[in-house]
């Protein structure tokens, strides 16, 4: 169990929307373990800012304010142009996520929002790819659903063998400090929040067919 995990200002929070969504601790561990070596496990991180520092958190805040333009947000961003939790980089996925953020201010406060980052990471995957989204929520193995997510959703420049294990380990490092106690497939059943769980898949069914609609997604 890690105890930078559990005093992370996110991953708890992540990893419950994730599994509420998913539905499978070895999928959404993979998932995180991917997330955790793309930006620590931080929605508002610039690619760069290693460590994560003031400068993501003054960046996302220029963003926010306008600052820093939806074109140069989407086109050129600093360091290669990574950014949020996914350090997503290619300005089509940067635009998208933009525009659901434009789409909703009052909900998602900030560019860099961890809700925004988690609704905008889900729809990508149960729309866009759907391979590595079956996979996340059907797996036992979190080694086999860390290497989809690396090659197909992810795909860096470095997919050798030796990022697979880093990433692997990642992932075994979030199942062991999260799963236990939490509803889903593998570990120690916890009781299910059903108030909670129904408000949330109404926010995504909601969310998902106005992105179909206004091809966000």
């Amino acid at each position: 169990m890690s105890e930078a995990l559990k005093n992370h200002p996110y991953a708890k929070t992540i990893w419950d929307t994730l599994l509420a969504e998913i539905g499978n601790k070895y999928g959404v561990a993979a998932l995180m373990g991917n997330l955790q070596a793309e930006s620590g496990l931080y929605p508002d991180r610039v690619q760069g800012d290693v460590p994560y520092s003031s400068y993501s958190q003054e960046y996302t805040a220029d963003v926010d304010s306008g600052v820093i333009s939806e074109y140069d947000f989407v086109y050129n961003g600093p360091n290669g142009g990574g950014y949020g939790l996914a350090q997503w980089t290619y300005y089509t996925r940067k635009q998208k996520l933009y525009d659901l953020w434009q789409s909703n201010k009052s909900y998602y406060k900030s560019i860099g929002s961890v809700q925004l980052a988690l609704d905008y990471l889900i729809l990508e995957l149960q729309t866009s790819f759907k391979d590595v989204w079956d996979t996340l929520k059907e797996t036992p193995n979190i080694r086999i659903a860390s290497n989809m997510v690396l090659h197909d959703f992810e795909a860096p420049a470095d997919q050798s063998s030796a990022v697979e294990d880093l990433r692997e380990s990642m992932g075994q490092e979030i199942y062991n400090t999260f799963a236990s106690g939490s509803s889903g497939g593998g570990g120690d059943s916890g009781d299910d929040d059903e108030g909670g769980g129904t408000i949330r898949n109404s926010h995504m069914s909601k969310l998902l067919l106005y992105a179909i609609a206004t091809d966000i997604i």
